[in-house]
């Protein structure tokens, strides 16, 4: 499990809702597949957790989208944290996860995602 309060930071702008899940199945697989390593590079695999996570998932993007876009396309994070071991389940007894969106210039685009105490 990750410590409460670490932070890690990826270099890509989470997708919209809109672009993830309604294109062809495809173009979901390879972002989610992108994301898979980018998370993997900084949480190394490790035997599935067995304690509930909390979550704060922060988008810092050019363009703010609709809360249930943004949402939406964050559903791969945890899936990705699931195959990595970090998460058990991401059913409400296992997880909980609060998301942001902060406007800033394309430079600055990322991702962070920090561990909570539950």
């Amino acid at each position: 499990m990750a410590e409460s309060g670490r932070v890690i930071v990826i270099q890509r702008r989470l997708p919209s809702q809109n672009k993830s899940h309604y294109r062809h199945w495809s173009h979901y697989r390879k972002e989610r597949d992108a994301w898979f390593v980018l998370l993997r590079a900084q949480l190394p695999p490790q035997h599935s957790a067995e304690v509930p996570v909390a979550i704060a998932l922060r988008s810092y993007r050019t363009r703010l989208v609709d809360y249930a876009n943004l949402v939406g396309g964050a559903k791969m994070v945890p899936d990705c944290l699931i195959t990595l071991g970090y998460l058990k389940d991401d059913a409400p007894q296992w997880f909980r996860c609060s998301y942001e969106q902060f406007q800033v210039p394309k430079a600055e685009e990322r991702t962070e995602i920090e561990f909570l105490d539950w």
